[in-house]
């Protein structure tokens, strides 16, 4: 009996050891983690939205874009420590995943981690320079136009 314990426990082990992506859910699930991730991001409830979205990440725990979505919401709730975690899970799965790149970065500026903000403007820039996101942190990190200032065309 201990050793089937023991067996147990390291199957455990070594399955949380695996990144998220080995977790690849069918085209079924993502299509659920989808639909979950839009309701999410609709509900107007807090609570509610949490529910969706986790919901979400359990069908498809590899949805970075459901991941970054969660960390805004706990960013919202003034949670750092989990907008911080669900962010990086985010990033795990898709290292230039805008919304967590610019939740993250928002966070490191609050923290005084210019550095680390900057590491990830550089990201953004790479992958969507002229980006919402993109254009925010520019803002928030003093370069270029601040977003809601700058001139119409």
């Amino acid at each position: 009996m201990r050793s089937l314990t023991r067996i147990a426990l390291l199957s455990i082990m070594l399955l949380c050891a695996l990144p998220v992506s080995a977790f690849a859910a069918s085209p079924a699930m993502r299509q659920t983690s989808q639909s979950l991730l839009s309701r999410g991001i609709a509900a107007s409830d807090a609570r509610r939205a949490q529910r969706f979205l986790e919901q979400s990440i359990v069908a498809d725990p590899a949805n970075a874009a459901a991941l970054s979505a969660l960390g805004d919401l706990y960013k919202r709730e003034g949670q750092a420590n989990k907008a911080r975690k669900y962010y990086d899970l985010a990033l795990g799965v898709d290292p230039v995943e805008r919304t967590a790149l610019s939740g993250a970065a928002g966070l490191d500026i609050a923290e005084g981690k210019t550095t680390a903000a900057q590491d990830k403007l550089r990201k953004l820039k790479t992958v969507c320079p002229a980006c919402a996101q993109t254009r925010e942190l520019e803002s928030k990190l003093g370069f270029g136009t601040p977003a809601a200032s700058a001139p119409h065309p």
